[in-house]
This record gives C-alpha cells, structure tokens and sequence, in this order.
C-alpha cells in the first residue's frame, strides 16, 4: 500500500511496485487513516495488507510522524518503507524518537533509485512473508501444543476413570476382585500387621434370582454389602467379588474381635428385608484366613476360600476359620474327586443291598439299593463322603445311571421283589430323568412295579415344575416313589398331596431315640398316622434293636429297614431264603 500526501505519488511508485511484487494487489492512500480503511476493507475480503510505501518527499515532517504512529499503533507488525528527502535528517530521529524502534522499518533517501526500490520492496516482501509464516507456525504449534495439553489432560481424566472402574464394582461402588487382590498384595507387602482374610457368599441368593428377577437380586446384594460397610472396623476393606461373593481384608483382630465381627455380618446377612415388593431372607457362609507366615494374596484367598466352602457344607449361615486339618481334609478330598471317575470306569463302585421287611413277620419285601467305593488307595470310602463330591462335580449324573443299570441287572437276575433306588436331587431334576428310568428296566426286563425311588424333600422343591412333570412320568409307569429322611428336611403336607408319595421313610435320628424320648415316638407315631390317613406306607429305617422294632409295630410302622434284620451285603452274598432262583 502507498501512502503519500501527494496525488502524483502513485504514478511514480506504483509501477515500481508491480515490478517487485507482480502477484501483489497495489492500494494507494493519502494518509494513514485513509490507509487503515483500506486495510480493513481488504481484510474483510480475505486480503490484508503487510508492506506500506510511505513516500513523505518534501512532506512536513510532523505528518510522517503522524502517520507512522498511527500505522504502528494500529499495525505492529507490518513493515514500512519510508521515502525521505537525502538532506532531512531529523525524519529519521523524529520517527525513531515517536515510534522507539526501527524495528520493521526502511529508510529510502531522495534521489529514488527504481531499481533499489524494487529490491528494497522484494526483501523488505519476503521477510514480512517470513517471519509472518514463523508467526503463523509458531501460533499453530502454540494452538497445537494446547490441544495435545487438553487431549493429555482428557486421556488422564479417562484413564483414572479407567483405573477406577477397573478395581472396583459398578452395582456396590466398593472394590471389585482386581482391586481386593491388589490390596491384599500392597499390604502383605508392607508387612506392618497381620492380615485376615475373610470370603463371604449369600445362601439361597440363586432363588431371589430366580424367583424375583436379578434386579431384586441386585438391590439385595446393595443393602447387604452396605450393611457390611457400617459394622468393618477402622482401616478394613470390602469388595464385592462377584455375583453374590464379597471379600473382606482387617488388620490385627483377636479371635475374640473376629469372631464378635463374624457374628454381625451373619447377623445383618440373615436379616428380613423388602425386595421389590416381597419379604426376603437369606443367610451368609464366611471363611476366614489369617496371615501367619505367608506373604502370598495367593496362598491366603486359596485359604479362606477352602474355609468358606467347608462352612458351607457344614450347614450354611456359620463362619469357619482355614487350620491345617482343614488343609488335609481338602487335600484328601481333592483325591477322592480325582478318583471318583476312575472309580466308575474300572470297576471299584459295587452295589450291596439291605432288605426291607415286614414289622411283624420280618419277611423281605424288598431291598434298598446302595453302593459302595474301594478304594484301593484310600481303603473303603462311604458314600456319605463320596455323594456330596459327585453331585458338586457333575458325576454324579453318570454315577447315578451306573448304579440304576446294575441295580435293575441285579433285580433280574435274582429276581429280588423289589428294588429302592436313590436319587439325588441332580440326578432326579434331569430333564430325561423319567424317561431313563424306565428304559433301563426295559432293557433289564424288569416291571416298573418291581422299582421304588426314594426322594429326598430337596429334590423336589428346587424345581416343582420338573419334579412333577418326573415324577408323572414314573407312577403312570408303575413305579412307587418314597420320601426319604422324612422328618429332617421341610416336612410339608403340600408335597405329599401335590405329589402323592406312595412311601415316607422316617429318618434314623427319630429311631434311635425312640425307646428312651418320648417326643421321638410321639413324632414316628404321628407320622405313620398321617401316613395312614393318605392311604400311603411308612418304613422306619436304621432299626438296630428288638425294643425298636417292638414301639415301632405298636406306633403302626409296617416296614423296617436296619441292621437288625440285615447290614448292606453284595447281593450274591444275601441269605438264600431272601432270594428267589437266579435267573440266566
């Protein structure tokens, strides 16, 4: 842009202009306000201007200084090209006294050369271009460097976002497994105080699942583990482990702190809650695992989670504490559940038979079938110990079915009156259960009305629908189903008349107290009594002694079972009179 007081000034430079800046758009202005309006028109249409030709020859000097004040106070860094007469030399100590600086600005003497002008104008051009690029550089790598500030600032504000749902449960808020590992690792690792581990699961949690949704089930587990929260002591830790499994970590607690600390979870665990609408009571199991000389989060969650499940088959809603007997009885059953298979596919498991009999005549009537494991590596292993690990590990489903094809092979080929087969409660709630059942007899040949079940109260009322549609299937076959343990489970009337049970077997604990309790022969008469009145059998089992069997008969008991009249004997072992001929 030039800028001159003088009309003819642009007729003079302007060509001069063009030649140093071809590609330039040429503006021209008589002062420096004139001169900002252009600017600021060509601004608004995308151009601006960079270098201003100040042709100020035989101008008063005070209207150049005006003019370069103006331009620099408005355009700091433009360059400016100043045209002055050779014999002024105050212009140049007036500018420099009004503006401060040189800075961005060429003197040019009179007499004008074109061709240092034009030079002038193309180096004066290139350096505006120049340190205008660095500017613009030196501006986006600023704006650049910002946005990397705030993208770094956001990924840390995500990742901590990150790191905390990683560690920690989204239903409860309190730490999840990952976090409780870690915790337990950082303070094993300080080795200040003893840690305690305790592990610990909800009872019956899968029936609030199953019978009010998972929502229900989860706003139980929130109250519970807020519960749980309240009653820690200082300095403790929870986490929710998952599903229904919480983990606590607490520092140096006496046995009597935590037994006093074990005694209110279970307390608050059991306690009657509303639930989307329903009354809800569950019960807590607890394992505990005390430091001692391992430094392992390993070793110690391996720990309490052998000593919960040790409370839990001990009956549920108590609180065990991991020992070394604990350990060695967790090795030995390790050993039994890695030989169970082993068992069943070569040969270890036999079938004995203990006969059923008449009160009054002792004549057999049938024989309970039971099975046995020798071991030959652990010796004779009872069923008591072996059931329970095959119905936890799934054999039992091919156990089940060894034992119902032998024992119907064995009814066959002694022609034994009748077989009792048990159950599990697994093993009943197959979906096929009925179905099998009746096939191996077939393929025995042997009458549905030669087979009885027996059932345990459990087996039936973890799944009503498919308990009934199991046993439907049976009794229109033929088959008797006897409830077995009667008297030790729910003993409810609605299962006997929902499923009309052909036979309750009174558990052996009311036998054995029969002769001495009264309240034990009160219980066994009333219940053969009510066995009466729904036209249904009753046998006593565990009869040891003649004094049983004698209160037994006058409490209306028809059939026994027990060592009295015959122990479990391998079915070739019987006595001959309880047997018919063997048939080939």
């Amino acid at each position: 842009m030039i800028i001159s007081p003088r009309p003819d000034a642009s007729q003079d430079l302007e060509p001069l202009v063009r030649q140093a800046l071809p590609s330039e758009t040429v503006a021209s202005a008589q002062d420096a306000s004139q001169a900002l309006t252009l600017f600021e028109q060509a601004r608004y249409l995308g151009r601006t201007a960079a270098v201003f030709l100040l042709d100020f020859r035989r101008a008063p000097i005070d209207q150049l200084t005006d003019c370069v004040v103006e331009l620099r106070q408005a355009l700091r860094n433009s360059e400016l090209i100043i045209l002055v007469e050779s014999t002024d030399s105050s212009t140049l100590a007036a500018c420099l006294k009004l503006v401060g600086s040189t800075e961005a600005m060429t003197f040019l003497t009179a007499p004008v050369e074109g061709l240092l002008v034009v030079r002038t104008l193309r180096t004066v051009a290139e350096r505006q271009r120049t340190g205008s690029h660095s500017k613009r550089v030196l501006r986006d790598s600023s704006e650049a460097i910002k946005g990397l500030e705030l993208q770094v600032q956001e990924l840390r504000t995500r990742l901590d976002i990150a790191k905390h749902a990683a560690r920690h449960d989204h239903l409860t808020g309190s730490l999840n497994r990952t976090g409780f590992v870690e915790e337990l690792a950082t303070r094993l690792t300080r080795n200040r105080q003893m840690q305690n581990v305790i592990m610990i699961d909800l009872d019956r949690f899968k029936a609030v699942n199953d019978t009010l949704g998972h929502a229900a089930g989860d706003e139980l587990v929130r109250k519970i583990c807020t519960g749980m929260a309240a009653v820690l002591p200082s300095g403790a830790v929870l986490a929710r482990l998952g599903g229904d499994e919480f983990g606590i970590v607490v520092e140096t607690l006496s046995d009597l702190g935590m037994a006093e600390l074990c005694t209110k979870i279970l307390r608050l665990a059991s306690q009657c809650r509303i639930i989307a609408g329903h009354e809800v009571q569950v019960s807590a199991s607890i394992g505990i695992a005390r430091q001692g000389s391992t430094h392992s989060e390993v070793e110690l969650l391996r720990q309490a989670d052998l000593a919960l499940y040790a409370a839990k088959r001990e009956g549920r809603n108590r609180f065990k504490v991991f020992d070394n007997d604990l350990d060695e009885a967790t090795q030995h059953r390790l050993a039994i559940e890695n030989g169970l298979e082993r068992a069943l596919n070569s040969g270890q498991l036999k079938m004995v038979y203990q006969p059923i009999v008449k009160a009054d005549s002792r004549a057999v009537l049938g024989y309970e079938a039971l099975v046995r494991w020798d071991s030959p590596d652990h010796g004779s292993i009872s069923p008591n110990e072996f059931i329970p690990i095959a119905e936890e590990t799934g054999l039992i489903l091919d156990i089940g079915e060894w034992i119902a094809r032998q024992t119907l092979r064995d009814c066959r080929k002694w022609n034994l009156p009748y077989v009792s087969i048990n159950l599990s409660s697994r093993q009943f709630l197959r979906h096929n259960v009925g179905e099998r059942i009746l096939r191996y007899a077939a393929d025995a040949h042997v009458a549905p009305n030669r087979i009885q079940i027996e059932l345990t109260e459990t087996a039936i009322i973890d799944d009503v629908e498919r308990a009934s549609y199991n046993l439907r299937i049976l009794r229109d076959a033929g088959v008797r189903v006897a409830l077995d343990d009667f008297g030790t489970g729910y003993s409810s009337l609605v299962y006997l008349k929902q499923f009309a049970i052909d036979c309750i077997k009174i558990d052996k604990s009311f036998v054995d107290n029969i002769t001495h309790e009264r309240q034990s022969a009160v219980i066994v008469a009333s219940v053969a009594k009510l066995a009466a009145s729904l036209s249904m059998s009753v046998i006593a089992e565990g009869v040891e002694t003649e004094d049983q069997r004698t209160i037994l008969m006058a409490s209306g008991c028809t059939m026994l079972q027990g060592y009295h009249f015959g122990r479990p004997t391998p079915v070739n072992d019987l006595m001959p009179g309880h047997l018919g001929e063997p048939e080939y």
